[in-house]
């Protein structure tokens, strides 16, 4: 079966598309979320922690977090994120594409010139994924 992929233009489209109804699904995740706990969690102290060291060092960080907590968090998400998402993600397409191209064409041509999938998925994943993987992740230029 020949492969198809998803175009460049696709995937702005399909966001774009997405734009007009996000905000209410915005509205009703950020309802269910919590963000108080895992934003206090060591990891996110330990990946925050170069940016704001002195925040981190005096305890504010999280001691403003608790303050602010789940209830303030979804308010505003409600009040302010859901109203402005959709045109906010509308605005955002161009950067979109322009960021997603690169990655997008590597991963198809690391694809589309990956061996021939075998019966042993450790070799489709060794042959055929992680080529893929790294491809993108050059194409990023991400380390």
């Amino acid at each position: 079966m020949a492969k198809v992929h998803k175009t460049v233009e696709q995937a702005r489209s399909n966001l774009a598309a997405a734009a007009p109804t996000i905000g209410a699904r915005y509205k009703e995740q950020t309802q269910k979320a919590s963000w108080a706990d895992p934003s206090t969690s060591a990891q996110a102290i330990t990946n925050y922690n170069e940016g704001v060291q002195a925040a981190i060092a005096s305890g504010s960080r999280e001691a403003n977090i608790r303050a602010v907590g789940d209830a303030k968090y979804r308010k505003g998400c409600a009040e302010k994120g859901a109203a402005v998402i959709g045109a906010r993600v509308t605005a955002a397409l161009p950067e979109y594409v322009k960021g997603i191209t690169p990655t997008m064409s590597a991963a198809i041509s690391a694809s589309d010139s990956a061996p021939a999938r075998t019966r042993d998925y450790t070799q489709n994943v060794s042959n055929r994924l992680l080529p893929v993987i790294a491809a993108m992740k050059q194409a990023s230029g991400k380390k």
